[in-house]
């Protein structure tokens, strides 16, 4: 399959808005107060920076998988290295999908079903949609972008009644620059993951239209998260818009409206897990090609199986203890991990110019 550039731009919104607007609002509330919305701008200008090196580099793969190339500018080793990692990270990202998943489903609709179950069926899923391909993750994107595009919109009409624009000028007055830094780090930790699109180089033209896509989408990204964090904050406070799980949810539980509009929770529970699914489909596909390069394997469908049933054993037992799973994906650590995952295309490049082959349109 050969992906167009516009499918790119769709797919990497879908890819980049799932887990942030699920998850990152509350805890970005409860470390920066009023001052998010300057850490989320000033991630998104880091993130050109982080697309502009994905870029040069996929220009450098000259059609190659970038499981291969990786090893022309890392060396053998270094690039095999780099590949271990991003299976384990892979299967480590997806086993913390599948658990927050379970949580919210299991604690607001199914109390009573065990979280194994849930586990196993998402997991069930998800491997079912791996071995589908690529190209299906993306036609998928294609016929949930529009809808989840609408859906921002119609959450922006619909929050925007409700929202208390009394604490605006809270958004200019409360500033403390000590915490500017976390704030950004953060946010590049949810946001940064476009090294990813390095491992369909193969079908991405990466000209300068997808340059122009991948730029497009992070600014559509990055105006999505800001909105949602906006609307949170003006909607709840900071107080109460920091304990909040699931904002999202609970905005449009929480709005003045009625009937269908007020109750329209399980059409955007239903878009969050289509998107989540394609996430970690994309996870898995990248993990087999990790996993698949390093053991030179041809066939590489079964290596799906194991790791989604990887992820789903390691979800299980985070299940086991919520609270140090609540804790853990909020600690330093976990952020300044997914952050250096995230500043791999910067590596590589670095790499690249020290061996004198960034000038070279391909590496041989």
């Amino acid at each position: 399959m050969h992906t167009t550039s516009f499918q790119t731009f769709r797919f990497a919104c879908i890819y980049m808005l799932t887990i942030p607007l699920a998850f990152m609002i509350p805890p970005l509330i409860a470390s920066s107060g009023y001052q998010g919305w300057i850490g989320i701008v000033i991630g998104g200008a880091v993130n050109i920076v982080l697309i502009l090196c994905t870029h040069k580099l996929g220009k450098m793969t000259a059609g190659q998988s970038w499981a291969d190339f990786g090893e022309k500018i890392a060396g053998k080793w270094g690039h095999r290295a780099v590949l271990l990692l991003l299976v384990f990270w892979s299967v480590y990202y997806v086993s913390l999908d599948i658990e927050q998943f379970s949580l919210f489903y299991g604690t607001i609709y199914m109390r009573e079903t065990p979280s194994w179950v849930l586990q196993l069926m998402i997991g069930l899923v998800i491997l079912v949609t791996a071995r589908w391909g690529f190209a299906t993750l993306v036609y998928i994107a294609d016929g949930t972008f529009i809808i989840i595009l609408l859906g921002i919109v119609f959450l922006l009409i619909l929050f925007s009644a409700d929202a208390d624009y009394q604490m605006l000028p809270a958004l200019i007055t409360r500033y403390d620059s000590r915490i500017v830094f976390n704030d950004v780090i953060s946010v590049i930790s949810w946001i940064g993951e476009w090294f990813i699109f390095l491992f369909i180089a193969p079908q991405i033209p990466f000209d300068k239209k997808t340059l122009r896509n991948l730029l497009l989408s992070n600014t559509l990204v990055t105006f999505s998260v800001l909105l949602t964090w906006l609307l949170v904050l003006l909607n709840f406070g900071i107080h109460y818009g920091s304990q909040l799980k699931y904002p999202i949810l609970q905005l449009i539980r929480g709005t003045s409206f009625t009937g269908l509009i007020g109750h329209a929770d399980p059409v955007f529970i239903g878009l969050w897990a289509t998107s989540m699914i394609i996430h970690d489909a994309f996870l898995i596909y990248v993990g087999v090609a990790c996993i698949g390069h390093l053991l030179k394997l041809q066939e590489k469908k079964p290596l799906n199986a194991i790791l989604v049933g990887t992820a789903t054993v390691a979800a299980f037992q985070y299940s086991q203890n919520i609270s140090w799973f609540q804790k853990e994906i909020t600690e330093a650590g976990f952020i300044f991990f997914w952050v250096a995952i995230n500043g791999i295309p910067l590596y590589y490049l670095i790499l690249a110019l020290v061996r004198g082959q960034l000038g070279r349109k391909k590496v041989h």
